[in-house]
C-alpha cells in the first residue's frame, strides 16, 4: 500500500479513474454540494484545504488510444463522490469563465482523450454521464444517481450564474484544483477492494444496504469463480434494479415513506420469510450465509445462491415500482390502488402487494383488484380505525407474502382468506362496530382518516342517486377539507336540541355528528345552529342544500338533527362500513384446504 498527497489537479493527471461496479451510485446531494461551495468559498488566502482520502486500485491493463497513447487506469475505491462532483464543478466552470476553459483545456483535466472524460461512472449511469453531462447529447434521467448527476451540473450552473460578490468563478476553479489537498492511497496488486469499499463512508452519505449488497456479492462472486462468472448478470441486475428504484423520485407521493433499504428489507421477507431479526439485519444474514458455504468450499452454492437473489431481487423491484405508478396499471386497478395509498400506513401490507404484482402483476388485474381491496381493508379497520400500532400483524403479513412467492400449493383464496383472518385477529367485526361508536371517535381517529372514511360514504350516497363524484380523494385529504361537526361543539345553550341537553358531550364527537366540509366553509359556517346551516339565507351565500359533497348535502334533508337523527346517520354509516370494508371467508383452496382436511389450520 502506497500513499502520497497531492492537488486535485495533479492527481486527475495520474491517469484515468473508473467507478467499479461493485461502488455506490453517485448519491450527493444539495446539502453536500452546499458544502462544497462553502469550502471553497471560505477558504482563507494562502491556505490548503484537505479533501479528505482517495482510494485507488490501479487496473492490470493501460488504456491506449488509436495514436498510441497510454494512460493508467485506477478503479477508485474510496472517494468516487468527491472525484465525480470535482470534475462536474470545474466542466461547468469552464462555460462561464474563458481563462478556466483555457487552462483546464490545456492541462487536459476533463477530456486526456477524446473517447472519454477524466472520470467515468459506472455501467448503468456511464453513458449518461459522457454523452450528455459532458457531451452533447439531450438523455433523459433514467436512475436516481443520474437524477442527482444532472442535479448537481444544475446545482453549479446556477451559483455560476449569480456567483458571490466576494468570490469569483475562477477563484472557486483554482481553489479546487490547486488548494485543496488529497491524501492518495494505493493498494498494491490483487486487493479485496469491494471489502475495503464496504467499511468506508464518502463525506457523510452513509451506504444504502443496498450499495453494500452490491459490492458484497461481486466480491463473493469473484472470490468464488474463476474471474467473476457472475459480474456482467450482478452488474446489469443491479443496474436495472437502480433503474427500477427510480420510482422513488418520481413515483406517488406515498413513495416517500420508503427508501431502497425499506425495499430491500420487503424483498428479504418476500425471498426467505419472516424472522425479526434477520427481517432488519438481511445482508448480515446473506452474508453469513455465502460466507458458510465458501469456507465450506461449497462454490456452486455460492453462485447459485447469488444468481437466485440478484434475480429475485430485481423482479421484486420491478413489482415494487409498478405499485407506486398506479396509472400506469391496467384500468381496474387504478383506483383502488389509489385509494390505498392515499389511506397511506401502507408498510405492512407492501410485501403482500409485492408479492402479489410478482405472481399476477398487470396479466391479471382482477385478481390484484381484490388483493388490493383486501389490504385496503385491512389498513383500515385495523390501523384507521382502531389505531393498532404500527407493527401490529407485521410478521403474519411477511409470512403471507412468502407464501404467496414460494409455495406452488397457495392459491389466491389463500390470500383474501388469510388477509381477511388477519383483519379478524385485530378488528373483527365487533370490535370494529365498538370502535366506530366511541363517543369519542372525532378525538380517537386522525383528520384524514375520517375524511377517507365519509368520503367512501358520501361516494356511496352519490352512487344511488345516480351522481358524479365533483371533487377527488387527494383533494377531500387535502388541507382544503376539514371534518365538520354537524352539531357545533360550541352550540350555545338554546340551540342545542332537547333531547341532547343533557348528553350533548357524548354526543359531539360521535361518528353520526360528522361529515366533511370545505376549510372555507367550516370556518365560516361551522359554528352556526344546524337550522342555519341546511339553507342560505340574504347574509350566507351557502348552506347544506347547495354543497357540491353528497355527504353533506344530504344533510339538508334532516327537518332537525338531534339525538335520534345522529344515532340512525350513525347506524347507517355503519352498515356501510360493514359492507364496505367487509371480511367475509372466501372459497378455501390449496393450503387451506388441505389444512382443514387434516383437521388443523395451516396459519
Amino acid at each position: 500500500m502506497k500513499t502520497r498527497t497531492e492537488t486535485l489537479a495533479s492527481l486527475y493527471q495520474d491517469g484515468l479513474f473508473d467507478i467499479p461496479s461493485y461502488q455506490r451510485s453517485y448519491s450527493w446531494e444539495k446539502s453536500q454540494l452546499d458544502d462544497l461551495i462553502d469550502d471553497l468559498r471560505y477558504l482563507p488566502e494562502d491556505s490548503t484545504h484537505f479533501f479528505g482520502n482517495i482510494i485507488l486500485d490501479e487496473q492490470d491493463e493501460q488504456y491506449r488510444t488509436d495514436k498510441g497513447r497510454r494512460f493508467d487506469k485506477y478503479d477508485v475505491v474510496d472517494g468516487q463522490q468527491r472525484l465525480t462532483t470535482a470534475l462536474i464543478l470545474l466542466h461547468v466552470a469552464t462555460k462561464f469563465d474563458d481563462v478556466v476553459d483555457e487552462t483546464v483545456s490545456e492541462d487536459s483535466l476533463i477530456y486526456p482523450v477524446e473517447e472519454r472524460p477524466r472520470l467515468l461512472p459506472q455501467d448503468q449511469d456511464e453513458e449518461f454521464f459522457r454523452d450528455s453531462l459532458f457531451g452533447d447529447s439531450n438523455l433523459e434521467t433514467k436512475t436516481p444517481s443520474q437524477d442527482r448527476l444532472e442535479f448537481a451540473y444544475q446545482y453549479f450552473e446556477s451559483r455560476f450564474e449569480d456567483p458571490p460578490s466576494d468570490v469569483s468563478v475562477r477563484e472557486i476553479s483554482e481553489r479546487l484544483r490547486y488548494d485543496c489537498k488529497i491524501n492518495v492511497v494505493e493498494l498494491d496488486g490483487e486487493s479485496e477492494a469491494a471489502s475495503i469499499f464496504e467499511s468506508l463512508n464518502d463525506r457523510g452519505k452513509p451506504l444504502s444496504s443496498l450499495d453494500k449488497t452490491k459490492s458484497f456479492l461481486m466480491y463473493m462472486d469473484n472470490r468464488s469463480s474463476n474471474q467473476g462468472a457472475l459480474e456482467a448478470k450482478i452488474k446489469q441486475r443491479f443496474g436495472s434494479i437502480y433503474g427500477e428504484l427510480f420510482v422513488l423520485s418520481n413515483g406517488h407521493n406515498r413513495v416517500s415513506d420508503f427508501d431502497e433499504d425499506s425495499f430491500q428489507r420487503f424483498h428479504w421477507g418476500i425471498y426467505d420469510g419472516y424472522d425479526s431479526d434477520e427481517y432488519y439485519n438481511s445482508l448480515d444474514t446473506l452474508k453469513a450465509r455465502l460466507r458458510n458455504a465458501y469456507r465450506q468450499g461449497d462454490y456452486g452454492k455460492v453462485q447459485s445462491e447469488i444468481d437466485k437473489y440478484t434475480q429475485d431481487l430485481r423482479e421484486a423491484s420491478s413489482a415494487f415500482a409498478a405499485l407506486f405508478r398506479p396509472l400506469q396499471r391496467p384500468e381496474p386497478v387504478q383506483s383502488p390502488l389509489k385509494h390505498l395509498l392515499e389511506l397511506g400506513r401502507v408498510a405492512n401490507v407492501l410485501p403482500v402487494l409485492i408479492a402479489a404484482q410478482m405472481e399476477f402483476g398487470d396479466d391479471d388485474p382482477d385478481k390484484m383488484v381484490d388483493i388490493i381491496e383486501a389490504c385496503e381493508t385491512l389498513v383500515f379497520r385495523v390501523y384507521a380505525v382502531d389505531g393498532r400500532r404500527s407493527d401490529t400483524g407485521r410478521g403474519k403479513l411477511v409470512r403471507l407474502a412468502h407464501n404467496i412467492h414460494t409455495d406452488e400449493e397457495h392459491g389466491f383464496n389463500d390470500t383474501i382468506g388469510r388477509l381477511h383472518s388477519i383483519t379478524r385477529d385485530y378488528s373483527d367485526d365487533e370490535r370494529f362496530i365498538r370502535e366506530l361508536r366511541d363517543p369519542e371517535f372525532y378525538d380517537s381517529v386522525t383528520s384524514q382518516d375520517i375524511r377517507y372514511f365519509l368520503y367512501h360514504y358520501g361516494q356511496n350516497l352519490e352512487a344511488a342517486v345516480g351522481e358524479h363524484v365533483e371533487h377527488k380523494l387527494p383533494q377531500i385529504l387535502s388541507s382544503d377539507f376539514e371534518v365538520e361537526h354537524i352539531l357545533a361543539r360550541k352550540l350555545e345553550e338554546e340551540d342545542i336540541p332537547k333531547d341532547l341537553r343533557e348528553e350533548f358531550v357524548d354526543y359531539v364527537h360521535r361518528l353520526g355528528n360528522l361529515t366533511i366540509a370545505s376549510d372555507y366553509w367550516n370556518k365560516t359556517y361551522g359554528n352556526l345552529p344546524f337550522k342555519e346551516k341546511k339553507t342560505a339565507g340574504e347574509e350566507k351565500e351557502k348552506a347544506y342544500e347547495s354543497s357540491s359533497l353528497r355527504v353533506q348535502r344530504a344533510l339538508s334533508d334532516y327537518n332537525k338533527f338531534g339525538k335520534e337523527e345522529i344515532e340512525k346517520r350513525e347506524q347507517d354509516i355503519i352498515d356501510f362500513a360493514l359492507e364496505e370494508w367487509n371480511v367475509k371467508e372466501p372459497e378455501i383452496s390449496g393450503l387451506e384446504k388441505v389444512a382443514k382436511n387434516a383437521g388443523e389450520t395451516s396459519w
